[in-house]
């Protein structure tokens, strides 16, 4: 009695008490399946141990029991024991009544065990003055135990596996190895489940939760009677109702039952396709079916539909069809097209290459061509291929245009070639289409989407890949599209500094994990960037080795590695950044890779600037300042723009710095808190403003972003610590060590204590000059800001907006600015300058 040692020990302390004169009713209560028997069995067997006498009351088929005529004359001390209490008749129920009253004066122990659902309003004053027990399914500890018992399975063993599906139940364990246990399980269920058997059997066919309605259309009752069944199957522990939907219990059990009424599907299948059921409930009917002409035809009919998101069952269907469709019948190539579309969109790249070329070879018309044409597109995009994309859709080329569905796909090919003209004309040459067209448009609003990313405009790409998801929501199944949009936002929030990017990569990694290919590795990219921007470090390293473990990494392996530099630098480990950063040089940046080469660029200036190489590090920042760095500088410079103008500061070209900032600044029209502290970050370094870091720090933190938080509050430190506020600089300093030390930034942290001590050391012993009281080189970084704007001619609330800050704040260093310069106008700052000059 494996797992039963709580119920035995129950049953022992009422048999215990029984001996001593205060006996009793024990309520047994339990679903079928869970071993009551044996349960009470083995009770019978340990009072006979102990020297009681002992009965056990049989219930006839008929429900009459010996209680039926009257209490017998029960020798004492004794166990009776009454199974099957549910089928007794009443009688026998009157008679446990009138036994009941007696029973405490007695040394007489009644243990009466019943099906717990059945009927129990029968029931319900034995339950009253009986001692109730509900005998549970085993657990798992227990149901391991049992299938080591009886198959000598140890742990990891399929078979292992295989009773999870058992719920717990000893019975089904028990027949887990049966050859025809399919058979011997049906019949078990079916002997429970009587008139609704056949219910039963379609709750099984149509999945794991069948609704109501589905199976009052398919069985052709009236809702109220299969709730009533239902109501049925449910008091006998075999269905489980969840609002408007029915769940066979265990899982073994509906597979048994579905494998056992397998020669239903094919009518179950005409049922549902007569009565409008969705597609995809047909195809799980027709997986096991025989191939015949209906079949074929509905095939014919609906593939368009469901080759998107395949089932299995679809994918052997269409094989199916193909091989059963006579020579020369009309409906072979629009099976043949859908045959290679699912085996597509399965991530079965290669046979779909195969099935579609195969297929062309066959002459078929200009649909069913542009079809094939297409999967063999998807596929080259798919693989970061944009010659294959090209080589492709030319066929197909008339009058120097493709039709829409493959101009766009040829569009997609101009970008991972780098050929942003090319791209932006199509998603130009989209527009018309895509009026008419929801799969054109929602493929022009992704390529838009990624144009405007690349000129950073994120709140523009924002807006096209919400059109795109209300789209894809409503009127389009393409999965790959869905997964550009969603990598896509990621990437946005990426550069925004929100948290939400890795939420983002989350919901997409299954699609992308179907998918395959250069999707699953520019996901694993997307993925490691997140994680970085979160402080998650070893996690962006694991989703860089993942994407390395790939059989191909589809030319995203330059941007993967330079990742993975990028963190081991922020974990002090030089070495490893450094092989990472060879490793990434050694592959071309092509394809997807091309938009992320700041990544490499970043990551080498910051290794050069850490190797003490700062002319090295000023080069390449001014390579991609200039413009000579990925496909935009836009991009480049805004994807980097913190770390850039840092080491244009640490190399002392200040005059790049700034180039850099008004770049940023120019640049920056999106409304969002990261991108709005990145601005502020970057801001701040130039001018040697503490307080704009601090509040750059502190908005970062805000969204999430650990790691610019961090790197905001390190640069605040090592400003104060400049201008002498020593306890500011120690406070800040503590913040940003805090944060590096949660991200176990080893590499940050070492830095950051090491600026610091440097830059106490000149303001402390060594008499290091301070800043003068009065004068231009009185005015902090900021102040001069200020002032430089107001010699422009910059209102306080136009050099406000340009800043982002307060009025307040910009009044503040006015009016700082004018004390230190002895000006009382600001009039005279305009002059002051132009005399600077």
């Amino acid at each position: 009695m494996i797992g039963r040692d709580g119920s035995l020990a129950v049953l022992a302390a009422a048999t215990a008490e029984a001996g001593a004169g205060r006996g009793g009713l024990v309520m047994v209560r339990a679903d079928p399946g869970l071993g009551l028997s044996t349960l009470l069995d083995a009770h019978l067997a340990a009072a006979r141990s102990a020297g009681l006498r002992t009965w056990r009351v049989p219930v006839l088929p008929s429900g009459r029991t010996t209680l039926s005529a009257g209490v017998p004359e029960w020798t004492e001390p004794a166990v009776v024991v009454i199974d099957d209490l549910h089928r007794a008749d009443d009688p026998t129920l009157l008679a446990l009544h009138t036994l009941a009253d007696s029973l405490p004066r007695r040394a007489l122990l009644v243990v009466a065990g019943r099906h717990r659902g059945v009927t129990p309003a029968r029931f319900a004053q034995l339950d009253r003055i009986a001692l109730g027990h509900d005998l549970p399914p085993l657990d798992r500890d227990a149901v391991d135990a049992l299938v080591a018992e009886l198959f000598g399975a140890g742990p990891g063993s399929p078979l292992r596996e295989s009773a999870e599906g058992a719920g717990g139940s000893p019975w089904l364990l028990a027949r887990l190895t049966d050859p025809d246990r399919a058979s011997a399980v049906t019949g078990w269920a079916a002997e429970l489940a009587g008139a609704d058997t056949g219910l039963l059997r379609l709750a099984a066919l149509l999945g794991p939760a069948a609704s109501v309605d589905r199976l009052a259309s398919v069985s052709g009752s009236p809702p109220e009677e299969v709730l009533a069944a239902l109501g049925r199957l449910g008091a006998l522990g075999l269905v489980e109702q969840d609002a408007a939907r029915a769940r066979i219990r265990y899982p073994l059990l509906r597979a048994d039952l579905a494998a056992a009424s397998a020669g239903l599907r094919p009518s179950l299948a005409r049922r549902l396709a007569g009565r409008d059921a969705e597609p995809e409930a047909v195809v799980a009917q027709l997986g096991g079916a025989p191939m015949d002409g209906w079949t074929a035809d509905w095939l014919t009919a609906h593939a368009d539909r469901l080759v998107t998101r395949p089932a299995p069952e679809l994918v052997d269907l269409l094989r199916r069809a193909t091989a059963w469709l006579p020579p020369g019948d009309p409906r072979h190539h629009r099976i043949r097209a859908a045959l290679a579309e699912a085996l597509q969109w399965s991530g079965r790249l290669d046979e779909a290459r195969r099935t579609a070329a195969t297929s062309l070879a066959a002459r078929p018309e200009p649909p069913e061509r542009q079809r094939l044409r297409g999967v063999l597109a998807r596929i080259a995009v798919a693989e970061m291929d944009p010659d294959g994309v090209f080589a492709a859709l030319e066929p197909e080329r008339v009058d120097g245009r493709l039709p829409p569905r493959l101009g766009v796909l040829h569009a997609y090919a101009c970008g991972l070639a780098g050929d942003l003209a090319g791209a932006e004309q199509g998603v130009v040459d989209a527009i018309p289409a895509a009026a008419e067209d929801p799969v054109v448009e929602v493929s022009m609003l992704n390529l838009w989407a990624v144009g405007r990313c690349v000129e950073y405009d994120l709140a523009g790409a924002m807006e096209l890949l919400d059109r795109a998801d209300a789209v894809l929501d409503i009127a389009v199944s393409d999965p790959a599209q869905w997964l550009q949009s969603r990598l896509m936002r990621a990437v946005v929030q990426h550069l925004r500094f929100e948290a939400a990017a890795s939420d983002t990569v989350e919901e997409a990694r299954p699609v992308a994990e179907a998918l395959g290919a250069g999707w699953l590795a520019w996901l694993h990219t997307v993925a490691a960037l997140a994680a970085h921007n979160d402080g998650r470090l070893a996690q962006g390293l694991a989703e860089v080795d993942a994407a390395m473990a790939l059989p191909d990494q589809y030319g995203m392996a330059r941007p993967l590695h330079a990742t993975a530099a990028l963190i081991l630098l922020r974990q002090g480990r030089l070495p490893a950044a450094r092989a990472r950063l060879e490793l990434a040089e050694q592959h071309p940046g092509t394809g997807i890779a091309m938009f992320y080469e700041q990544v490499l660029a970043t990551t080498r200036a910051l290794l050069a600037d850490l190797e003490g190489r700062p002319g090295r590090a000023l080069e390449i920042v001014r390579g991609v300042a200039d413009g000579a760095v990925g496909v935009r500088a836009a991009l480049s410079v805004m994807g980097a723009g913190s770390w850039l103008v840092r080491i244009a500061l640490d190399g002392g070209d200040h005059d790049l710095a700034r180039r850099l900032v008004d770049e940023v600044r120019n640049r920056t029209t999106d409304p969002s808190v990261g991108v709005r502290g990145a601005l502020m970050f970057c801001q701040g370094m130039v001018d040697g403003d503490a307080e704009l870091l601090l509040a750059a720090s502190h908005q970062f933190a805000g969204i999430g972003s650990e790691v610019a938080a961090a790197d905001a509050g390190d640069h605040a430190a090592r400003v104060l610590a400049t201008s002498g506020r020593l306890e500011d600089a120690r406070a800040a300093h503590r913040d940003a060590i805090s944060r590096y030390t949660t991200l176990a930034a080893t590499g940050d942290i070492d830095r950051s204590t090491a600026a610091l001590r440097s830059h106490g050391v000149r303001l402390g012993a060594t008499g290091s000059r301070r800043r003068p009281k009065h004068g231009w080189a009185a005015l902090t970084g900021a102040e001069y800001r200020v002032a430089e704007l107001v010699a422009q001619g910059l209102s306080d609330r136009e050099i406000a907006a340009r800043l982002l800050v307060s009025v307040r704040t910009v009044h503040s260093h006015v009016s700082r600015a004018l004390g230190k310069l002895d000006y009382s106008s600001r009039i005279e700052i305009v002059l002051g300058f132009q005399q600077r000059g």
